[in-house]
């Protein structure tokens, strides 16, 4: 993915439909993003990381991201993440909601660095460590590609 620049970025966001103070309190610095040219897709969130905007095939849409809690054990259970099938420890693990519509939103299981680009090529100590707890044999390109299909068919959703 080729990074837009900071002016490319604020444009794209005033075609969007994006809240006013969510554009506001957005921070994207494009020269501190590593593997820029390894991202499928990019997420560019507020300075609390609990909203921002996902950028995927030129749609921008807006999320809310929610840590998971403890259930009644202390614990936060391990999940596989719904965009890119990566196992997470259930402390690096979020839920990201989109709003479908007025009064609907929909929500996913995810990585909560929402680095899933980077996970499927293998690129963080969290893929690695994931590929040997769920087994999988299946190539980074096929990886690459079911991360699209997956996050495809989510933004289809909406």
């Amino acid at each position: 993915m080729e990074l837009p620049t900071r002016l490319e970025f604020e444009i794209t966001l005033k075609d969007a439909r994006i809240s006013k103070r969510l554009v506001r309190d957005l921070r994207y610095v494009p020269e501190e993003i590593d593997s820029a040219n390894e991202r499928g897709f990019l997420t560019v969130a507020t300075k609390s990381g609990n909203e921002g905007v996902l950028l995927f095939n030129e749609k921008i849409i807006q999320y809310s991201l929610d840590k998971r809690r403890p259930n009644a054990a202390g614990r936060v259970e391990a999940i596989i993440c719904d965009i890119c099938a990566t196992w997470q420890r259930g402390t690096n693990s979020a839920v990201i909601t989109f709003k479908k519509d007025a009064a609907r939103t929909i929500s996913h299981l995810v990585c909560a660095d929402l680095d899933c680009s980077l996970h499927v090529r293998g690129l963080t100590n969290a893929s690695k460590l994931a590929r040997t707890q769920i087994r999988e044999q299946i190539t980074p390109e096929d990886r690459v590609e079911r991360l699209r299909e997956r996050l495809g068919s989510i933004v289809q959703e909406l």
